[in-house]
């Protein structure tokens, strides 16, 4: 293990000086601020052309059979009061008047009439602005209230306050933290998985292996790349957060980003849910890891690992299939074999340790599944890399890789 120092800084150079790595990991970032640039500018447009729009003034000609609507307001907006329905949809039609409002005897049931001249997509919509404008405002006169208008819209805003066992529960500040560790776990494999199983079958693709290995060992040269892609997932999320981090903290009112410092400060950072977030993180890694790289070690060629990514990325998304399950306290069959079995457990625990909705024995027993085989994955990537390193026309099998080290070991 005396080289493991130069594997790792040869595997994070050579994978930084590549193109395509800095292709992947900017895109993400880059495509963020491309959406939110495209948001910002069309709805500052928007805004600014709507504001335009229903500023321009229209003749308009209003009948009222429900009694609701005010006279007054009718006048103050430059309004003219109808009583006959069809000559003023004539007029309408002719051209002599912008628009007619119809409001129905019984709101209620009977949608109001808009009567308009076209004025394009966009403009259109001052008609109707106009016409629910008038009716909130002479409703809100015949109240009295704006406030009681708000009351019977319920807009209003409700302090909800929880507890369980005498003390107050944040339930959305308490998902925050461990859901954060799911949501790294996704990233980094998904980022990471095609590096990880090409990782091994480049080499080997390059007829390069058998000279590594004279003067490395098996272990050392695939600890060595593990370690190596544990640090460039780090390059990875720090390259995308970072970027968001820099536009929230200075560009957050020009990006109309949401103040996000109460959501912030109501974060519950409680020990054991992150705990087994960040021990459920590592060891799924381990697991994943060492499946990946050893798909990579025993196929023949980095295209035929990668059709095994897929099934990979599957079994990752399985648990999300019974969410609802999941997010229940009640414990199943179905939920217990998700738990404990090993490529379905790292997502299913950290869901579960989301909602709190695992015990701790069964976080305890999980995350001690997923360790203990992350280790054998890793152990058996070693195997399967040093006995089919030289295998370059058949994909090698598990029984090939244990036959002959029995063999050796004999």
């Amino acid at each position: 293990m005396h080289n493991l120092e130069t594997v790792i800084k040869f595997e994070i150079v050579r994978t930084l000086k590549k193109p395509s790595f800095w292709i992947s990991v900017l895109s993400i970032p880059v495509l963020i601020g491309i959406i939110l640039g495209i948001t910002y500018f069309s709805a500052a447009s928007s805004e600014a052309t709507q504001a335009e729009i229903n500023k321009e003034p229209f003749s308009l000609l209003v009948q009222d059979d429900s009694g609701i609507i005010s006279n007054s307001i009718i006048k103050s907006i430059g309004g003219t009061i109808s009583s006959n329905k069809q000559s003023a949809i004539e007029a309408v039609k002719d051209g002599k008047i912008d628009a007619f409002f119809y409001y129905p005897s019984d709101i209620t049931k009977n949608p109001v009439q808009i009567f308009n001249k076209n004025d394009g997509l966009m403009a259109n919509d001052k008609y109707s602005f106009v016409a629910k404008n008038l009716l909130t405002a002479s409703a809100t006169e015949k109240i009295g209230s704006e406030s009681l208008i708000k009351i019977a819209k319920g807009e209003v805003n409700v302090d909800q306050k929880n507890f369980s066992d005498g003390k107050e529960v944040n339930i959305i500040g308490s998902i925050v933290a461990p859901g954060l560790f799911l949501v790294i776990f996704y990233a980094v494999i998904v980022l990471l998985g095609n590096q990880m199983l090409a990782s091994t079958t480049e080499e080997k693709e390059n007829r390069v292996t058998e000279m590594l290995l004279t003067s490395l060992s098996s272990k050392t040269l695939i600890v060595g790349k593990i370690i190596s892609l544990v640090v460039l997932g780090f390059i990875q999320i720090a390259t995308i957060l970072i970027p968001v981090i820099l536009a929230y903290a200075f560009a957050r009112e020009t990006l109309n980003i949401p103040d996000l410092s109460n959501f912030i400060n109501n974060i519950s950072l409680d020990f054991w849910p992150i705990f087994i977030g960040a021990g459920t993180l590592i060891s799924g890694f381990l697991l994943f890891t060492g499946l990946l790289v050893g798909i990579g070690a025993a196929a023949p060629t980095a295209k035929d690992a990668n059709s095994f990514f897929g099934v990979v990325i599957l079994m990752m998304f399985v648990p999300f299939y019974f969410m609802p399950m999941l997010m229940s306290a009640t414990t199943t069959a179905i939920i217990n074999g998700l738990t404990f079995f090993p490529l379905t457990a790292p997502v299913t625990i950290m869901v579960r340790n989301m909602f709190g909705t695992i015990s701790g024995i069964d976080a305890s027993i999980g995350l001690l599944l997923v360790f203990v085989f992350g280790i054998i994955a890793i152990n058996i990537a070693i195997q399967i890399f040093r006995y089919g390193t030289l295998e370059y026309s058949k994909r090698l099998s598990l029984k090939t890789v244990f036959k002959t080290s029995l063999k050796k070991n004999n």
